[in-house]
């Protein structure tokens, strides 16, 4: 059986890295997933991409034979982004924003939302797509985590009246 774990080599000092990757292959730990929570170290501001990071991440991890599952970050648009595209954000059941600062606080039907999320993971699969300690690409974690799955804005309540319409008459 295979093992793997979830990792955050950003959320480590690069010495670390040696004594996690030594302790994870005295584990027995072939595999590991990263990059699902980093959008704001891709894109620290808008149109402004930092890939060295993970470049040397995907790298380092890889010279001790331990293979990638490489995620999207799209499960948490940065600090940026919601200042200046406010749209983003999902609505509650009484219309009230969520609020940054957690995961998935996007609503799904964002336009912008959409457009961003393409154009980066656009960027991250381009660069990585032969990345040789990759093996498997997740493109989102935890579907409906924490109350999530539906969004109560304008745009989704006007895009399911629509499909309503058009379903219905």
């Amino acid at each position: 059986m295979r093992i793997g774990a979830d990792y955050y080599p950003e959320h480590w000092e690069k010495e670390r890295w040696k004594t996690d990757a030594e302790m994870m292959v005295k584990a027995n730990i072939k595999v590991i997933r990263i990059g699902e929570f980093a959008w704001s170290l891709y894109e620290p501001e808008e149109g402004k991409y930092e890939f060295d990071w993970m470049d040397e991440a995907l790298d380092f991890f890889g010279k001790y034979g331990i293979k990638v599952v490489m995620c999207t970050p799209s499960a948490t648009p940065p600090k940026w982004m919601i200042d200046k595209y406010p749209d983003i954000l999902q609505n509650d059941i009484h219309g009230n924003p969520k609020l940054f600062g957690t995961r998935k606080h996007y609503c799904f039907n964002s336009e912008t939302y959409r457009e961003k999320t393409k154009k980066l993971n656009t960027l991250i699969a381009k660069r990585y797509a032969k990345h040789p300690a990759i093996e498997a690409w997740q493109v989102d974690n935890e579907l409906g985590w924490s109350n999530t799955t539906r969004c109560y804005c304008k745009s989704c309540k006007n895009r399911f009246r629509n499909w309503l319409k058009e379903k219905y008459g």
